[in-house]
């Protein structure tokens, strides 16, 4: 059993006895292991991971170890990014794409020598349940945290996502001291008795450039942002319809945040003010989030020591049974093509895995369920500069979001709610959804499948 020690004359010395740099812990705690997790996104320790491929370049440790690594800085990819690192360790990834994407071109150019990286798909509501019931309690679990408190806590700070439920089912967990990580509240505290070993180390935290948006994601978030009334409550994905719709909303009043990412837009309408969280039902005047990405420090900083900052585990916040629960709950987010019939890809481009499954499905299915709550799926009719539809027959990719889970899609001519439309609705409404030297084969092909007359 832990024992929590808040007599603050020993705190310090407790500190100082778990202190060791990154090379002194991976060598005491992981050369035995079979199971390794990481925190993710701006909470995967840059200096363990760097003693950490050290050592599987080394040969160090006693056998092939299973390593989760979700998306983080290109920084810590390039650790990994090699084969005599990858022949000693085998990546378990729920992630791919960006920095990730240059670890499987490494490991096919030497699939004769490295443990090949698997891809694990999956709601992110589900990683703990999921995943961790298929592969059981973490050996060692490594994440990021900001400086400890006088009580003898380490906060998160910017990923609850994962790092919360690994950590509370770790057998052994090492932290990584960053005093630019932010302090944020909730679930995402750890005291220092419950910590194995303390490395100390500052670093740039991750960041998410912001992109520039266009004139079809201005015009796509015209269609939304009527439908989006003062007091309700927001999740925004990643893209540039979501950042559209976040300008928009400084307009608004009295809004919440309920959120898998929590990303600049939604720091801008803190900024401002359109935030207050008064009308949530649960969580009242806190924003939740369990993973944050930002452009730059002064967006992180917001957050800091921010008690209205609640940082939980995705297998919470995208619970759509939670989601559900709060009035007027708002979910925005993108797709890469969407079918005649309402499924949904977005996560791969002809069957080839680009990001991950992510929690599309958790916010659609519990805004949907939301009283006075909207679900939307939005992205421009066509790509690669207008040649190719994203509006399709028949969906040749994999499937993301189901059609009877889809409520609102919306392009850059319109928005469409497909809930409780038949067949032949559906496919017509999505035709005038798409780019008009589309519609003509779209409506030919729809009438070759039956979808209309």
């Amino acid at each position: 059993m832990t024992h929590y020690r808040y007599d603050q004359a020993e705190i310090p010395k407790l500190y100082q006895a778990k202190l060791m740099d990154a090379d002194q812990a991976i060598r005491s705690l992981a050369q035995d292991v079979n199971f390794v997790t990481f925190g993710c996104y701006a909470a995967t320790p840059v200096a363990l991971a760097k003693a950490y491929a050290q050592a599987a370049r080394e040969g160090y440790f006693k056998q092939v170890i299973d390593t989760y690594l979700f998306r983080c800085s290109s920084q810590v990819t390039e650790f990994f990014n090699d084969p005599e690192v990858l022949e000693s360790i085998h990546l378990m990834l729920p992630f791919i794409g960006g920095e990730i994407g240059s670890l499987l071109k490494t490991a096919r150019n030497h699939l004769d020598k490295v443990q090949y990286p698997e891809y694990i798909s999956g709601h992110f509501s589900h990683m703990e349940s999921g995943f961790l019931t298929q592969y059981g309690d973490p050996d060692l679990h490594m994440f990021q945290v900001s400086p400890m408190d006088e009580n003898g806590y380490f906060s998160f700070g910017l990923d609850g996502s994962f790092s919360i439920p690994a950590a509370r089912r770790a057998k052994r967990i090492v932290v990584e001291v960053n005093e630019n990580m932010p302090r944020t509240f909730g679930d995402g505290i750890i005291h220092l008795s419950e910590i194995d070993a303390i490395v100390e180390h500052n670093s740039e935290l991750l960041r998410l450039p912001t992109k520039a948006m266009t004139d079809n994601d201005h015009r796509i978030a015209d269609f939304i942002i009527d439908s989006i009334p003062d007091g309700a409550c927001i999740q925004l994905g990643i893209g540039g319809v979501p950042d559209a719709v976040g300008k928009y909303l400084l307009d608004k009043n009295d809004l919440g945040i309920h959120t898998e990412l929590m990303c600049a837009s939604l720091i801008d309408l803190v900024k401002n003010g359109n935030v207050t969280n008064k009308y949530k039902n649960i969580h009242r005047h806190h924003t939740v989030f369990n993973v944050a990405m930002l452009p730059d420090s002064s967006y992180y900083k917001v957050m800091d020591n921010n008690p209205s900052m609640l940082c939980y585990p995705a297998s919470y916040v995208n619970d759509a049974s939670v989601i559900e629960k709060i009035d007027k709950m708002i979910s925005i987010n993108s797709f890469v093509e969407i079918d005649l019939l309402g499924q949904v890809a977005s996560e791969s481009v002809a069957w080839k895995q680009i990001t991950g499954t992510g929690g599309q499905v958790d916010f659609v299915r519990g805004a949907s369920a939301s009283k006075g709550g909207k679900s939307f799926l939005a992205a421009a009719s066509t790509a690669k500069n207008g040649t190719i539809s994203k509006i399709v027959p028949r969906l040749n990719n994999i499937v993301t979001t189901a059609r009877t889970d889809v409520q609102h899609v919306v392009t850059e001519y319109g928005c469409v709610n497909l809930a409780g439309m038949s067949n032949v609705k559906r496919a017509k409404a999505l035709i005038n959804l798409a780019h008009p030297d589309f519609r003509p084969s779209l409506t030919e092909q729809a009438k070759a499948m039956g979808l209309i007359r």
